[in-house]
């Protein structure tokens, strides 16, 4: 872990930045993408905008900074699935000149932390199959397997997702 890392609930004050963390990480401005590139981080921008001010208390956005610089963020929140309402982790990102020096392993600690302060002993996440430093990460930090998405979503175009689980103690 870096030592002048710092991750605490993002603000309005850090919008700019998480959404220039989760552009870069989820659409690189690379080739015609760039052209395309600050709609798309208008928008991130702007549903990260509308999150923060509904300011629903089992919502959480991590921002994860090095000095003044946010260089990573992880979004929590509870999602609908089979049997009830969970805590679920989305849109883990790390800005990629600063990843492989453990931010995303803070981030996901970090998370953990909020999901028992708000009473729940468990964390969903999905990540896609054929990630294999998040699904190392995820192993690491003893997230099992639960579920793979259906075959389906591979035939349009979608990549094959796990959906993972840590009971947390």
């Amino acid at each position: 872990m870096l030592p002048s890392l710092v991750v605490y609930p993002a603000t309005s004050g850090d919008l700019d930045s998480l959404a220039e963390v989760l552009a870069q990480a989820f659409h690189p401005p690379l080739g015609l993408q760039r052209w395309i590139y600050p709609i798309r981080k208008l928008g991130i921008r702007e549903d990260l905008r509308l999150k923060l001010v509904a300011r629903d208390p089992c919502y959480c956005c991590l921002a994860a900074a090095v000095g003044a610089k946010v260089v990573g963020t992880a979004e929590i929140s509870l999602r609908r699935m089979a049997h009830g309402k969970y805590p679920y982790l989305s849109n883990l990102a790390v800005l990629p000149a600063w990843r492989r020096r453990g931010i995303a392993r803070q981030l996901l600690l970090s998370a953990e932390g909020v999901v028992q302060g708000w009473g729940y002993r468990q964390l969903h996440l999905h990540v896609v199959a054929d990630n294999l430093p998040a699904r190392q990460l995820y192993a690491q930090l003893r997230y099992t397997p639960v579920q793979r998405t259906s075959q389906l979503w591979q035939w349009l175009g979608i990549p094959p997702q796990l959906l993972l689980c840590k009971w947390l103690t």
